[in-house]
């Protein structure tokens, strides 16, 4: 299990873990003139709540909420049907959507650039994010037997590479791209345990 700290509210067991912390510390640390930091940090909650209200819209408790470096993982244990997992599913994305409209309307450049990113980020086909979900649910409704993990894993690795090489021949290097990255990947694995 990954270090944090873990406790129940409302009989839900909430974990939050130590890349969670470690990753938004260093997030808001370094925007703190224009706190995109915290924006980015509020946004991603609100995606999240996303989630959780299209949950309580199906009647849906969450078991457990995980707060990692790279988002929040919920558990529900309830059984869901294609249609009612991907409503679910796309609820977080439909927020930051939203969120990025509200951006333009207002003229906030940055809450629409956090937002829109955040969106097709979520929407990338990776195992772990809600388009690789998304995804995983209408293969398996079209043809259960099905298992396209091989693709979404070696996309991944393409994507980081893609990334990597981005990172190198522009010069933008963040520091914070690579530890959020190296998070995921270890508190996933961590997980899988």
């Amino acid at each position: 299990m990954t270090s944090g700290a873990e406790f129940y509210f409302k009989g839900t067991r909430i974990r939050i873990t130590f890349g969670f912390f470690a990753v938004w510390s260093v997030l808001i640390m370094q925007s703190p003139v224009s706190k995109a930091g915290e924006l980015a940090l509020l946004s991603c909650l609100l995606h999240e709540g996303g989630h959780i209200t299209a949950m309580a819209v199906m009647g849906i408790k969450p078991r457990s909420l995980t707060f990692y470096s790279g988002g929040i993982g919920m558990k529900s244990g309830a059984i869901l049907s294609p249609a009612r997992e991907i409503f679910i599913l796309s609820a977080g994305c439909l927020v930051n959507l939203l969120l990025a409209l509200a951006g333009t309307l207002t003229g906030s450049r940055i809450l629409t650039g956090i937002n829109l990113a955040l969106m097709l980020f979520n929407l990338l086909p990776l195992p772990s994010l809600d388009g690789g979900r998304i995804l995983r649910t209408v293969v398996e409704a079209i043809s259960p037997a099905a298992d396209i993990s091989g693709v979404q894993n070696a996309f991944g690795i393409v994507m980081g590479i893609a990334a990597a090489v981005f990172f190198f021949v522009s010069g933008s290097i963040s520091f914070t791209l690579p530890l959020t990255l190296g998070l995921i990947v270890l508190e996933g694995l961590a997980d899988r345990r």
